[in-house]
């Protein structure tokens, strides 16, 4: 039963919500729950909410959203500024202790 944790970002179009984007944050929920809760966004909806990133945890291909932000594109610019840089931190913290 393996579990991954991953970020998509959403746009809102004339036709809905499309996925523009995904962040794989790997295995470990603590490592990924530390990242989101680092975000920058609101949890409230507003009819101007047109970009929201989800937070999901998928198990044997089923998907099960944690949280929701509404953002800013700021707030994108921010948000995969930190994602990236806490991947890249994981990343080689993990290739250093299997060494």
């Amino acid at each position: 039963m393996e579990t991954i944790y991953y970020i998509d970002l959403h746009i809102k179009t004339p036709d809905g919500f499309e996925t523009y984007g995904t962040f794989y944050l790997g295995s470990n929920r603590e490592k990924a729950k530390a990242i989101f809760s680092q975000l920058k966004g609101t949890d409230e909806v507003s009819e101007k909410s047109i970009l929201h990133m989800d937070f999901t945890e998928m198990t044997n291909g089923i998907p099960l959203p944690i949280q929701i932000l509404h953002c800013t594109i700021d707030d994108i610019a921010v948000n995969s500024r930190i994602i990236t840089k806490d991947i890249f931190k994981n990343l080689a913290l993990e290739n250093k202790l299997s060494r």
